[in-house]
């Protein structure tokens, strides 16, 4: 590393040839005017720019993104764009990261690449990214939903593996995806409807806005029937809340017998608990089934109640 003074009497440092060949043009750097800080930004910006060519590799050598959050490939939209690809050729890169062995993993543009394979091409242009895994399915989710290529199942199920893998938060979800809160709530509510309705929503036969009412009906089967009914009618989501709405008041409640059976339960629980000394939940049905929960705080606590009702 040489000292060199220029005409305004200014030194500057001239960088090894190691360190200047990572950041090209930037081979010289003044010492009173640029920081540390100011260099690092050069040379991330040169690496940024790096990772955003494109290059050319083997189809053979890409495997498909086991976080991928899509599922579901229409086969006709699939021809559709391999038609294109004959045409035109690839116009978005696939992005990809490096694995061992000299093999490439698809972060984005699954798609493309099942095209590619359709469409006979032996090699295809990809963008080179250094990705974590968590970086893997944020980017395959952000994709996705930006293009609306997830129907809402998968989108729900994209969100739920992010909370589940790495222990996010909805509102975490919600800021790396640029979604409110409310509408992952949503998304993950619908993952708790019955599996008939689920694949009525995977097959898009009723919309995202006939699942969120549904995800409302607390009753399964009531929310199967519902589902059925949107479907072999052609429902709106506003003619399907209509039927929900009047169905529900079909039925009043009443509240005099109900608080009864209220007070006949609320007396049971305490009884158990006095006897037993833990904490019980009842939850009956109105078809007259239902379960007991015995509640417990820590694991010592769960032993004791293990040992209580073996003994018992």
């Amino acid at each position: 590393m040489k000292t060199t003074t220029n005409k305004g009497g200014k030194s500057k440092l001239k960088l090894g040839k190691g360190i200047a060949s990572l950041i090209g043009d930037f081979d010289e750097v003044e010492t009173e005017e640029t920081t540390l800080k100011d260099f690092g930004k050069k040379i991330a910006a040169k690496e940024i720019q790096r990772q955003s060519e494109s290059t050319t590799i083997p189809l053979n050598l890409i495997d498909v993104n086991t976080h991928q959050p899509r599922r579901i490939f229409k086969d006709k939209e699939l021809q559709e764009l391999s038609d294109s690809i004959k045409e035109n050729g690839i116009i978005q890169p696939i992005v990809v990261t490096e694995k061992e062995g000299g093999r490439f993993e698809i972060i984005s543009g699954e798609r493309r690449f099942r095209a590619s394979k359709l469409a006979g091409l032996d090699q295809v242009p990809v963008v080179i990214r250094k990705a974590t895994t968590k970086d893997k399915l944020v980017l395959a989710i952000i994709e996705n939903v930006q293009r609306s290529d997830l129907n809402c199942i998968e989108e729900g199920l994209a969100y739920y593996q992010l909370m589940d893998e790495f222990k996010l938060t909805q509102e975490e979800v919600a800021k790396k995806i640029g979604k409110e809160r409310s509408t992952i709530a949503n998304f993950l509510r619908l993952l708790r409807l019955p599996r008939v309705v689920v694949e009525m929503l995977q097959k898009e036969e009723i919309s995202f806005g006939h699942g969120k009412l549904l995800a409302a009906v607390k009753d399964g089967e009531k929310a199967e029937r519902f589902a059925k009914e949107a479907v072999n009618s052609s429902l709106s989501v506003r003619a399907l809340e209509k039927l929900i709405k009047q169905d529900s008041a079909k039925k009043p409640v009443d509240e005099k017998s109900q608080k009864i059976v209220d007070e006949s339960f609320t007396a049971i629980r305490e009884t158990l608990e006095k006897k037993t000394g833990y904490q019980f939940k009842i939850q009956p049905k109105k078809n007259g089934s239902g379960q007991i929960v015995i509640k417990f705080n820590n694991e010592a606590e769960f032993n004791d109640i293990y040992e209580y009702l073996i003994k018992s």
